[in-house]
């Protein structure tokens, strides 16, 4: 784990606004300490199925980071985070508007972690989604 609390932080960072994959999904960091991320994302037409609502499949790519940036937080650039195990409980369908996803460390070991995730509309606070996740950390 990198001792320097700054520099974990703008590793996290960078990384979230760097990231492709999050520029494409909508995905930006809101709030961020150690252990702790909140990530927005804006719902996009591309994230809705032919229903109309947003796609199983998106929730859990927004809790996978959410989750792996609160733990980015801890570890910084010394480890590289990789999801072993993701679980996800819908709540409610999603129609539009954005969602806040808050991701929290529950324990930190050094080659394995847990955390969880919750997933909620931010106009309503309801939340839409709850879960938790298992990851590895390699280190550099």
């Amino acid at each position: 784990m990198n001792d320097d609390p700054a520099a974990r932080l703008a590793f996290v960072r960078e990384f979230a606004a760097t990231s492709p994959y999050y520029q494409t999904m909508g995905m930006e960091l809101v709030e961020l300490e150690a252990g702790r991320v909140l990530l927005r994302m804006l719902v996009q037409a591309a994230h809705l199925n032919a229903d109309g609502i947003v796609h199983g499949g998106v929730l859990p790519a927004v809790a996978d980071g959410a989750m792996g940036n609160a733990l980015r937080a801890l570890h910084g650039a010394a480890g590289q985070v990789l999801t072993a195990e993701l679980h996800l409980h819908y709540l409610r369908p999603v129609r539009g508007g954005s969602l806040l996803a808050e991701g929290r460390v529950v324990q930190s070991g050094r080659r394995l972690s847990f955390a969880e995730v919750e997933l909620r509309d931010e106009a309503s606070g309801r939340p839409v989604a709850r879960g938790s996740g298992v990851f590895v950390i390699e280190r550099h």
